[in-house]
């Protein structure tokens, strides 16, 4: 047991076929990846200098879990930034949105069924997106891109958008029905924008900026 700053972690000690010693956080369990031979009193010596470090990461990752809209477990879902309560029912699949609450049917309680959610709740951001598009679209005929784009939507973990120039077509990520209407409209105008420029010059945000100034406001939301 270790504690900072009124805080309490545990310590768990992984023995491993390696040279040196490692430190991570999982939540309120300091992890200690260590030699097979290492003497236990050198493990605890060294968490105790890395002190302020394991202070830093968890008061970081407890930032990340109140800010961030990604859906990782539990009964809060949000849509477009508004918090909904989410139901878990058993039998035909169906989404039924009533108030403030998302009712989810499925047949069990798999990761499907979440998976279902998101594509159910797709259509609404693909209307949403092709407003920005119809919003947007005209600059692309500023620089003799007389183009209209198809949009897609699917789960991407690691990016919010992907422009394919050669089949004219955006493909944008799910999770952005989580955030607000800024970010989604901020992807729309970035992905537009590689229709011109394929890099992220300065060019290309100079673009970026024309068509959408503020734009950064919904960057640092989206890195939240």
């Amino acid at each position: 047991m270790l504690e900072i700053k009124g805080i309490r972690f545990d310590v768990k000690i992984n023995r491993k076929k390696i040279k040196n010693l490692y430190l991570r956080l999982n939540s309120n369990t300091v992890i200690a990846s260590a030699p097979l031979r290492m003497p236990e009193y050198e493990i605890y010596r060294f968490i105790e200098t890395r002190r302020d470090w394991i202070y830093r990461v968890y008061d970081y990752q407890a930032y990340k879990s109140r800010v961030s809209r990604l859906y990782s477990g539990g009964d809060t879902f949000y849509i477009y930034n508004v918090p909904y309560k989410l139901e878990f029912l058993y039998g035909r699949k169906n989404v039924a949105i009533k108030g403030n609450t998302i009712y989810l049917t499925y047949k069990d309680d798999s990761e499907d069924r979440i998976k279902y959610l998101y594509k159910y709740l797709d259509k609404y951001l693909l209307i949403k997106a092709n407003d920005y598009l119809d919003k947007h679209i005209g600059f692309l005929k500023d620089y003799g891109y007389e183009l209209y784009p198809e949009i897609g939507c699917r789960i991407m973990k690691t990016r919010w958008g992907v422009c394919y120039t050669r089949k004219n077509r955006i493909s944008i990520s799910s999770y952005l029905i989580h955030y607000p209407f800024e970010c989604l409209e901020y992807i729309i105008v970035h992905e537009l924008t590689h229709f011109i420029v394929p890099n992220h010059s300065k060019r290309f945000y100079s673009i970026v900026s024309n068509n959408m100034p503020d734009y950064k406001k919904a960057v640092e939301k989206l890195k939240l």
